[in-house]
C-alpha cells in the first residue's frame, strides 16, 4: 500500500533533490506510483497495515529534502499518513528533526511525538523499499522513528506507559543497539 497527500508548498516551491541521485529500475505501475509521489508530494509513504504490529515509512524525504526518513508504529493506516505529512509538511519548509527531538504541536491537545534514530540493523526487517529506493545512492539514507505518547501522556520508554502501547511501538533503537 502507498500514498500521499499533496505537499504543503512554501515559497520555497519545488522539492529539491540530492544531486547525482539515481533513480532505480521501476518494475511496474507500483514503482512508477512510489517515483510520482517522491517527485509530486515530497515522499511516498508505504503502510504495512497487516503487519504485527503494523507500521508505515516514507521514502522521499532525504532525496527531496536532506531529512531522515520516517517510521511509525501500531497507527492505523490513515493515522499514520497523517503524521508522516504533518511532519513532511515542516521539514518542506526547512524543519529539521533530530534523534531526541521531542515536538508537542503535531496532535491535538498537546500529545507529543518523540523522534529517535533508527540502527542500521534494523533497516532490512522493515524498510525494504527504501532500501531498494536507495539503493544506487552513494549516501546511506537515515530514519528517524516516530513514537507516541499513550493516552496518559507517557511514552514507551516510560515505565508508566500503557503495556498494550508499549506493545505496538517497538523502539528499534533500544533492540538493535
Amino acid at each position: 500500500m502507498g500514498y500521499a497527500t499533496p505537499l504543503f508548498r512554501s515559497r520555497r516551491g519545488a522539492p529539491r533533490m540530492l544531486d547525482d541521485f539515481e533513480w532505480p529500475k521501476p518494475d511496474g505501475a507500483p514503482d512508477e506510483a512510489i517515483f510520482r509521489n517522491v517527485r509530486n508530494h515530497g515522499c511516498h509513504i508505504v503502510g504495512i497495515p497487516d503487519a504485527d504490529p503494523s507500521f508505515a515509512f516514507s521514502i522521499g524525504l532525504f532525496l527531496n529534502y536532506g531529512h531522515p526518513e520516517l517510521i511509525i508504529f501500531g497507527q492505523r493506516s490513515e493515522n499514520a499518513q497523517a503524521i508522516i505529512n504533518l511532519v513532511r509538511d515542516r521539514v518542506a519548509v526547512g524543519h529539521k528533526f533530530s534523534n531526541g527531538d521531542i515536538s508537542d504541536d503535531f496532535l491535538e491537545n498537546d500529545y507529543k511525538l518523540g523522534f529517535w534514530q533508527v540502527p542500521f540493523k534494523a533497516y532490512p526487517e522493515y524498510l525494504g523499499t527504501a532500501i531498494w529506493f536507495y539503493s544506487k545512492s552513494r549516501l546511506a539514507f537515515p530514519c528517524l522513528q516516530v513514537i507516541w505518547q499513550d493516552v496518559n501522556r507517557r511514552f514507551p520508554w516510560e515505565a508508566e506507559c500503557i503495556p498494550g502501547v508499549k506493545e505496538q511501538q517497538p523502539l528499534l533503537k533500544r533492540m538493535v543497539s
